[in-house]
């Protein structure tokens, strides 16, 4: 007989003494002898992510183990009971320090071999480098650098085992891995096409029930790859260990799921107790051991011979992570919430996802001849902020850790305007995922609007997007492929650049040393409302917010105008309306208000004002400004007036692309630029069908001169 750990004693002798509750909820016979009954010790982690070294909160208190103690904690509970085993939740690799991810995540798969890791389902941050990858040179089989299993009981079209059984003391236990079903948005698209992700639930189910009815399994431990709870499995289903989302949980019920958050920081330990005779799960108990329930049992005796993978590890990366990029003169910040640290709210604009798309489409060109147009970024794809003074490549390599590469897609305004939209994501984890754009974008939108229509104008290199033009935006191969949900992007074809994402990203830091936070915010909301606009005689109620009526007031309500992290805050919102004499522009009315600096958590709605006054005759357009530096020059029209000029003195000979310039001079060319000015503003169809309806381009909206052009 082996020795039962404290807390499988502990279980055994609480089952014994109450025998009556316990058989009676578990119809297990009276008769069935202590010595039937196995004590079952799982150990699980998950989200691991290559975190190999210790690490220190803000207290100084250690956080994360690492590898080399858990590795001794493991040992220890195996000491304790030989029917203990070792499992992941996936996400082993992927997403990894400098020190992992610089030499392609072997020391971790390296540590965990040699930790004795049983089983794992496959998670999202497997597939980082594409199913090739994964399965070539990674293995999920046990015959490659993995010498374990990966598990994908709800991944279609790869060679993955639905699950693992593993017996011990004549206990069957089957292992059943599932990865989230947004998979598919959260790697390239490229790397896993033929492979698509079903719902994790209802395959742990599936898979569950036919290993106990083929009597191949005795119990059933979900190792599911999302964040859940437990309502959704059934009684075939005798514990889960879940993942993904980096939370620390414990929900007891039927089954009990636990979640060991993420970098090693937790250990999910489940106890069974199992009777063979009577062929049932007697009970199962679980908790989350702490880092410093491990640094307790083994702080000063790690394990020896992970510690020397762990030590190796840090020597190789070391050569080239000293190496310095650039000597930085300003630090850059992801997103927070409120009374957060930064990277906790990827649904804002921030400084560094801002940068980041800017070095995208500088290097994209700057290396290559693509010539895109636009740079874009992911701001799940910037992992650390990045401080002024010497950066190393081991520090650009923690800002963007996966590797991807760069290159191109052609796409139209309509489906860039799209992919703006799809930002917000309702139902989702995450509210929003603001994009990272290139300094010539800027667009208003209306943050009360419908799913689909809150953008309300586009301009790119100061002009109003063309929806029917196409437009070359660079980016990673996660994103342009559809990563993240925004399909949109992938409408046109990827155009691979051969450069991988932190090797531009070195390459512009070393050229821009001196670049600084970006002052004008990319994305500002604008919703405009009162008696300027009740009042306004409007033909069509698709164009209501953007006709005024004169000598009337406006009120205009702001947002979006401060960053979320510890950059300067604006304190003070001014709209004005201009007119243009030539290519001078007259400011004829004018109005202040202060900075609500508030941080809105998860949305792009941080840094808010509202403005009132009242709409002048003569106005061409409203320019929305702070004394931060932030500059919008937002469309408006008074009662039909419209200058779709909006930059005072563009001129038809003008290069395409300068500010506030249109291109084309012909009579067709006046007429798409009006056309895509209400396409933008109202959407591509809706001004196609306006167009239609009115039997062409309303005279009412045109200003004087291009009637006179057009003789109309």
């Amino acid at each position: 007989m082996f020795k039962l750990s404290r807390r499988s004693s502990r279980a055994v002798v609480t089952f014994a003494m109450a025998p009556t509750l316990a058989l009676a909820g578990l119809n297990v016979p009276a008769y069935a002898a202590e010595s039937d009954q196995v004590s079952l010790n799982i150990l699980g982690v998950t989200d691991f992510h290559g975190h190999l070294s210790q690490a220190k909160d803000r207290e100084e208190n250690i956080s994360e183990p690492g590898a080399a103690v858990m590795a001794c904690y493991i040992n220890k509970e195996r000491e304790e009971n030989p029917n203990t085993s070792f499992v992941s939740a996936g996400d082993n690799i992927g997403g990894s320090p400098f020190e992992s991810s610089i030499l392609k995540d072997e020391p971790t798969i390296e540590a965990l071999n040699k930790m004795g890791l049983e089983t794992s389902a496959v998670g999202n941050h497997e597939f980082d480098k594409g199913w090739d990858d994964l399965e070539g040179r990674v293995g999920v089989n046990g015959d490659k650098l993995a010498k374990l299993p990966y598990l994908g009981a709800n991944v279609k079209g790869a060679q993955l085992a639905p699950s693992k059984v593993i017996e011990k003391d004549g206990v069957k236990i089957g292992y059943v891995g599932t990865v989230t079903d947004t998979t598919s948005e959260l790697v390239s698209p490229d790397g896993i096409k033929g492979i698509s992700f079903t719902d994790p639930v209802a395959a742990t189910n599936a898979e569950a029930q036919r290993l106990k009815e083929s009597g191949e399994a005795d119990v059933i431990v979900g190792l599911v790859h999302e964040g859940m709870d437990n309502t959704g499995f059934d009684d075939n289903v005798d514990a889960v260990i879940a993942g993904h989302t980096h939370v620390l949980r414990k929900l007891d019920g039927k089954p009990v799921l636990v979640q060991p958050a993420n970098y090693g920081m937790d250990l999910a330990d489940i106890d069974i107790v199992y009777d063979k005779a009577a062929k049932k799960v007697v009970s199962v108990t679980a908790t989350n051991r702490t880092a410093k329930d491990m640094m307790d049992r083994c702080g000063s005796t790690p394990d020896e011979e992970v510690a020397k993978i762990v030590t190796a590890a840090k020597k190789n990366s070391e050569i080239e992570g000293e190496k310095v990029v650039t000597n930085l003169k300003n630090d850059f910040y992801r997103g927070a919430d409120a009374g957060a640290e930064t990277g906790t709210n990827r649904g804002t604009e921030s400084s560094l996802n801002s940068m980041i798309a800017d070095a995208t489409l500088y290097g994209v060109n700057k290396l290559t001849d693509l010539n895109a147009d636009i740079g874009v970024m992911n701001a799940g794809g910037v992992r650390e902020d990045l401080a002024s003074g010497e950066v190393t490549f081991a520090e650009a390599f923690a800002v963007q850790p996966f590797g991807n590469s760069l290159g191109v897609v052609e796409i139209t305004g309509e489906d860039l305007k799209n992919a703006l939209e799809q930002q917000w994501q309702p139902g989702g984890k995450r509210p929003m995922l603001s994009l990272g754009l290139s300094k010539n974008v800027q667009y208003a939108y209306n943050p009360d609007a419908e799913q689909g229509k809150r953008i309300s104008y586009v301009t790119i290199d100061g002009k109003p997007l063309d929806p029917t033009k196409t437009y070359r935006v660079a980016g990673s191969s996660f994103l342009l492929t559809g990563g993240d949900g925004f399909d949109s992007f992938a409408k046109g074809k990827f155009q691979d650049a051969g450069q991988i994402d932190v090797d531009v990203f070195n390459r512009y830091l070393k050229d821009n040393s001196d670049i600084s936070i970006r002052p004008n915010q990319t994305s500002v909301g604008v919703q405009l409302s009162g008696a300027g606009v009740d009042e306004a005689q409007v033909t069509d109620e698709a164009l209501r917010g953007t006709i005024l009526a004169p000598n009337k007031d406006v009120t205009v309500k702001l947002s979006s105008l401060s960053y979320t992290g510890p950059e300067a805050k604006p304190k003070t919102a001014t709209a004005k309306f201009l007119r243009c004499e030539g290519k001078k522009a007259i400011t004829v009315g004018e109005a202040s208000a202060d900075m609500d600096n508030t941080v809105t958590d998860s949305r792009d709605e941080t840094g808010k004002a509202t403005v009132n006054l009242t709409v002048p005759e003569e106005a061409a357009f409203l320019q929305i400004t702070t004394d931060a530096g932030s500059k919008l020059n937002y469309p408006i029209s008074v009662e039909g007036k419209l200058d779709v000029d909006r930059g005072c003195g563009a001129t038809s000979d003008e290069k395409p692309g300068a500010e506030g310039s249109l291109s084309g001079s012909s009579t067709g060319g006046i007429l798409g630029a009006v056309l895509g000015i209400l396409a933008v503003i109202i959407g591509g169809a809706t001004a196609i069908a306006w167009v239609q309806n009115h039997g062409g381009i309303p005279t009412h909206i045109l200003p004087k001169w291009a009637r006179d052009l057009l003789h109309i």
